[in-house]
């Protein structure tokens, strides 16, 4: 993963290059690194030196996890990577790669209170997460690789070896006494298994977005998926379960039950995917620096700004339409009765109504609204992304409508739509020359109708802010039923 980032101001995921190595392929019964996996190991580190050479990335943290951390020959094998690579494996300890997970998947969600688990290859790591801090974790020798090649053999699956791993990972899991959830705390799950379950039961359900980070991934689903990936041979699995990638169907099955089993064990129905993991967990630490925590004060926050800054919106029009809008919303409160959720959706989108000018000036609100959906906002679920896109798109013109991700919204969703996009649009318009001539806006309500009474700083300047922003009150006047008179 490459990334470039500013310390502690914004940073972007700029390049990806992905080689599935098995490392620890073949390495279940003896834990000795097998010459084949060694050998594809080198090949892809020295490539990946090389991609990071022509990128001129300026710092490598290159790390090993479980395979090599278990490893008999490990000391043979890092002698061997410097050698041939020129680069210095960090060998983290299971506490270490359960901390860093957890670090991504915090950074993903915004996840406060609650558990974490990192399915990979070789081990799955569980960790403990309290007011937004890695406090515990553990590994496990429960990765899909490994669990594979001890329990599921062959073409087809039989019972016994099905019931024998099904033994095998609850009583690893049931000498965890601490991974239970308690009310109101959240399951996050990441890694590669998380990741291809994920994608099949997106393309099952046919959901509208594409989003990873913030899936919810229900548990009778799941139970459903694993009977069926029991039932057929291996080499008809990706042929018959949709999204499922050929070089991971025979390890699938095995991930697939400690994703379940953990979720029984924890108590959780649904399990809250983190797109983020390990290597976003090393980027965080550096970017946030080395004090304790590493994570962003506020991630709602952060990453709605990070997101603007990379587009390089305008940051005073953007705070100037931020304050109107929000404004607005605070002095109509007593007509559409919202609260503190809908206040910082409509904050987000005020700030990010503008960040598809990057692309072009027309259409520029389409362009904002797909950079949104495609790029995702780590903390915010897929309902509030949808929303805050549509707020977006329909900052400027249109009848606001909920869009192809419809499924995604729920009951009133719309009249929040109509009513918060009034808002945006109303203090888009009074912002018209990007000059911020209002200085403040004054609401009173009254029968069927609202007088919006406008405080500017000369009162000839603010002539185009209060002329457009009467010419766009039809959108208002819709989402409020009330006739809007605006005035100096």
């Amino acid at each position: 993963m490459v990334a470039h980032y500013s310390p502690g101001w914004a940073f972007k995921i700029t390049d990806e290059l992905s080689r599935r190595v098995r490392l620890s392929e073949g390495m279940a019964a003896e834990q000795t690194l097998h010459a084949a996996a060694v050998k594809r190991a080198i090949e892809t580190l020295r490539m990946f030196r090389a991609f990071c050479a022509a990128n001129g990335v300026k710092r490598i943290l290159p790390v090993a996890t479980a395979a090599v951390r278990d490893a008999a020959n490990q000391a043979e094998f890092l002698q061997r990577v410097r050698a041939e690579t020129g680069l210095k494996l960090s060998v983290i300890s299971g506490e270490e790669e359960a901390c860093l997970g957890a670090l991504g998947a915090i950074h993903a969600t915004g996840l406060r209170h609650g558990l974490v688990l990192d399915v990979g290859g070789g081990s799955a790591e569980v960790s403990r997460v309290r007011a937004g801090r890695f406090r515990r974790g553990v590994t496990s020798p429960l990765g899909a690789v490994r669990l594979t090649e001890l329990y599921l053999h062959g073409e087809r699956m039989r019972a016994s070896d099905v019931r024998r791993l099904a033994d095998h990972i609850a009583s690893t899991l049931q000498m965890l006494d601490w991974m239970k959830l308690e009310k109101g705390q959240r399951f996050v799950g990441l890694g590669g298994t998380v990741r291809a379950l994920t994608k099949i039961d997106r393309e099952l359900r046919g959901y509208p977005l594409g989003l990873m980070n913030g899936y919810e991934l229900e548990l009778a689903r799941l139970d459903k998926l694993v009977s069926r990936l029991r039932e057929l041979p291996v080499s008809e699995r990706a042929r018959k379960i949709p999204a499922l990638q050929p070089d991971r169907a025979d390890i699938i099955l095995a991930g697939a039950m400690v994703v379940a089993e953990a979720m029984r064990r924890a108590g959780a129905e649904t399990l809250l995917v983190s797109g983020q993991g390990l290597r976003e967990g090393l980027l965080y630490r550096e970017f946030f620096g080395r004090a304790e925590g590493h994570a962003a004060d506020d991630l709602r926050e952060f990453a709605v700004l990070n997101l603007a800054r990379l587009y390089g919106y305008d940051t005073v029009h953007a705070d100037h339409v931020a304050r109107l809008a929000l404004s607005l919303f605070d002095q109509l409160e007593g007509l559409h009765g919202y609260g503190r959720w809908e206040r910082e959706c409509l904050w987000a989108a005020a700030q990010l109504h503008d960040i598809g000018m990057v692309v072009d000036y027309y259409d520029h609100h389409k362009h904002s609204a797909y950079i949104i959906l495609g790029s995702g906002l780590p903390g915010y679920s897929h309902r509030e992304i949808a929303l805050i896109a549509a707020l977006c798109l329909y900052h400027r013109k249109g009848r606001p409508a909920l869009s192809a991700a419809a499924d995604v919204f729920e009951k009133g969703d719309m009249e929040r739509l109509l009513r918060l996009g009034a808002c945006l649009r109303l203090a888009e318009y009074l912002d018209r020359s990007r000059a911020q001539a209002v200085s403040g806006l004054r609401v009173e309500a009254s029968g069927n109708r609202v007088k919006l009474t406008v405080r500017a700083h000369a009162r000839a300047e603010a002539n185009v802010e209060v002329w457009e922003a009467q010419r766009n009150a039809d959108l208002f006047e819709s989402a409020f039923r009330r006739k809007l008179e605006i005035a100096l």
